[in-house]
C-alpha cells in the first residue's frame, strides 16, 4: 500500500466540521532538510475540552498541511501554527540545491480536474494564464526510450490517417467527445511507438478490473485493496511488455513505487482519477515561471499569516504525547520538535 500522507495534524473536536473544507488535491511529501539541532521544544497541542480559544498544531507544510491550516484558520475561534523542517515552508525563500537549482516536493503537474486548485487561484485573486502555462502533450518514457504521447485530449484531432473508408479530411477535424474510456482509448492507440498493437490491446483488462471494482461494493474495494497492482495486472490479463514498457514506469512517475508493492485498489483509483472519469481528464498543464512555492504557496501563505497563522520553519517533530482526555478517548497533550536554533 501507499505510504501514508506525511503532513498531519492535531486536532481538537470543535475543529472536525471545518475539515470537510480542506482543498488539498494531492498531498506533497515533506523535503529533506540538513539536520536539525537535537534540543526539543515541547508545543501545547489542542486543549482537552471544547474551551472558547482552542490551540491547533498543524504539522507539515505540503498541500495536505496547507489545506488543514486554511481550513481551521477560515473556520476561525483558534489558534493555529503549522511547522515544517525546510527554514521557510512559506514560500518566499526559495529552497536551493547544491547548484542553485529550485528544489520542490510533491506534484508539479496539474490536471484538468484539479478544481479545488482553480478555485484557491481565484480566490488569492491570481490570473490563471499567469499562474500556469497551455495544458501540453504527457510523453511516456521507459528505459529504451519514448513509448506513447498522451495529447491534450480537449484539443485533440482525429490521430487516423486518411483512409478510404472515411471521410476526407477527418485527420484535422476536432476529436469527439465520447464515453469514458473510449474516447481516450481511441485518441491515444496510434500513439504508442514500441509497444505492439497485441499488446496494447490486453490494456482491455485493467478497464475491465477498474469497472469492476470502482463500480462494486465496499467488499468488492476491499478484494482489490488486498491484492497488488502486479497480482492484477497477471489476473486480467495484461501483457508483460505493456507492463514492463508503460504501465510499470506510469507507476514510478505517479505513485513512486513498483505495482509489487501497490494496492491494485490504489491504482485503479488513480487511473479512474486522472485517466478515466472524462475524456480530457489527463489534460495537464505546469507552472508558469518559477515554482509552486513561489506561485501558489506563498500567496497563501501570505493570506493566512495575516488572518493569524503562525508559521514556524526549521522545524523537525520529535515526539508527539498522548494522554486520555474527556470521554476516555486518547488526545494529543504535548509535541516535542527540534529547531535549527536548538
Amino acid at each position: 500500500t501507499l505510504s501514508r500522507p506525511r503532513s498531519a495534524v492535531c486536532l481538537h473536536d470543535a475543529a472536525q466540521p471545518a475539515l470537510s473544507a480542506l482543498f488539498a488535491d494531492y498531498h506533497s511529501s515533506l523535503a529533506d532538510c540538513s539536520p536539525a539541532a537535537t534540543n526539543p521544544i515541547l508545543l501545547p497541542a489542542a486543549a482537552p475540552s471544547l474551551s472558547s480559544h482552542p490551540k491547533f498544531v498543524v504539522v507539515g507544510g505540503g498541500w495536505g498541511g496547507w489545506g488543514a491550516a486554511k481550513a481551521l484558520v477560515e473556520a476561525g475561534g483558534c489558534d493555529v501554527t503549522l511547522i515544517d523542517a525546510l527554514p521557510d515552508p512559506t514560500g518566499r525563500t526559495p529552497y536551493v540545491s547544491s547548484t542553485g537549482k529550485p528544489v520542490e516536493a510533491g506534484t508539479r503537474g496539474f490536471w484538468k480536474d484539479y478544481p479545488n486548485i482553480d478555485a484557491l487561484v481565484d480566490e488569492l485573486g491570481l490570473d490563471e494564464d499567469d499562474v500556469f502555462s497551455p495544458f501540453t502533450n504527457s510523453s511516456f518514457y521507459s528505459p529504451d526510450g519514448l513509448e506513447a504521447t498522451a495529447p491534450v485530449f480537449s484539443e485533440a484531432k482525429f490521430p487516423f490517417p486518411d483512409l478510404p473508408f472515411l471521410p476526407k479530411g477527418l485527420k484535422e477535424e476536432p476529436f469527439p467527445a465520447l464515453p469514458s474510456p473510449l474516447g481516450q482509448v481511441l485518441a491515444t492507440f496510434p500513439l504508442f511507438e514500441r509497444v505492439p498493437l497485441a499488446d496494447r490491446a490486453t490494456m482491455a483488462g485493467l478497464l475491465l478490473a477498474t469497472i469492476d471494482c470502482l463500480g462494486g461494493d465496499e467488499a468488492t474495494k476491499e478484494k482489490y485493496d488486498r491484492m497488488t497492482a502486479h497480482d492484477l495486472f497477471i489476473r486480467f490479463g495484461l501483457s508483460k511488455r505493456l507492463v514492463d514498457d508503460f504501465v510499470r514506469p506510469t507507476l514510478l512517475v505517479g505513485l513512486f513505487k513498483p505495482p509489487e508493492e501497490l494496492s491494485a485498489l490504489v491504482v485503479m483509483e488513480l487511473l479512474y482519477y486522472y485517466a478515466l472519469a472524462h475524456q480530457d481528464s489527463f489534460d495537464v498543464r505546469w507552472i508558469k515561471n518559477g515554482t509552486v512555492a513561489d506561485s501558489l504557496v506563498a500567496p497563501l501563505a501570505e493570506r493566512l499569516q495575516e488572518d493569524g497563522l503562525t508559521v514556524l520553519g526549521g522545524c523537525r517533530v520529535g515526539e508527539i504525547a498522548l494522554a486520555p482526555q474527556e470521554g476516555g478517548a486518547l488526545g494529543v497533550k504535548s509535541l516535542a520538535y527540534s529547531s535549527f536554533d536548538g
